[in-house]
């Protein structure tokens, strides 16, 4: 079975929070597991990122 594995982004602002928490709770739903998460500081700014996996029966593996 094939897996499908995705990478959400986020600046750590209110707006960059919010669609990041809208983008999440999207694929949650949509049968994606979180499978790691992280972030860092650049540009004076604090970002993150959340990588997610689920089963894809729709491709061939």
């Amino acid at each position: 079975m094939a897996k499908e594995i995705r990478i959400v982004t986020f600046i750590n602002d209110r707006e960059g929070r919010e669609q990041g928490e809208e983008e999440l709770t999207r694929m949650v739903n949509d049968g994606f597991v979180i499978q790691a998460a992280g972030g860092g500081t650049g540009a004076d700014m604090v970002w993150g990122f959340v990588i997610l996996q689920r089963e894809n029966d729709d491709k061939d593996s």
